[in-house]
């Protein structure tokens, strides 16, 4: 009887052990290979970026793909009409989530300082003298979308620009 019960029980504890390999093998932590950089973080085996990042690892600066000149116009108030000019956008540096743009309102000295919001649009602030300018854009292909508000001594306005990107 002896003989059969230690057949039983080495049965047992090798059904047991094999149960408990096959269990863990199916509940493998998918994050375990994954390596998320500039902060980002695995759930499910995904990067999730934080904002001025993207790609598979957040290994792509998103502002990058903005850094262009863009060639178009714009539209201001309901009596001004349109006029042409470009836009540069250009990084800056020392941070991952800004970006200078330059010739805003066709003017070389009007800048804005723009602050990524997700991977595909910003927001901005800027001033000239008695001109300030706060809006947001979007990059949509190559291109560039903007939507702002301008405060030139008393007199208000919003405008809206368009243009294509000349140069990546």
């Amino acid at each position: 009887m002896q003989p059969i019960r230690n057949i039983l029980v080495t049965a047992f504890c090798t059904l047991l052990v094999f149960s408990a390999v096959v269990y863990s093998a199916c509940n493998k932590n998918k994050c375990d290979n994954v390596i998320c950089l500039n902060l980002g973080a695995c759930d499910g085996g995904t990067c999730y970026c934080p904002t001025g990042f993207e790609g598979p690892r957040c290994a792509t600066l998103s502002r990058d793909k903005f850094v262009a000149t863009y060639n178009g116009g714009d539209t201001c108030g309901d009596n001004i009409g349109y006029t042409q000019y470009p836009i540069y956008l250009l990084s800056i540096l020392y941070d991952s989530v800004e970006l200078n743009m330059k010739n805003l309102l066709n003017n070389i000295n009007d800048s804005a300082v723009c602050t990524m919001q997700a991977t595909d649009s910003f927001t901005f602030i800027g001033a000239n003298n008695s001109t300030t300018f706060t809006g947001s854009g979007r990059l949509s292909n190559d291109s560039l979308w903007l939507h702002y508000h301008i405060v030139h001594d008393t007199i208000s306005y919003d405008c809206e620009y368009v243009g294509t990107s000349l140069v990546h």
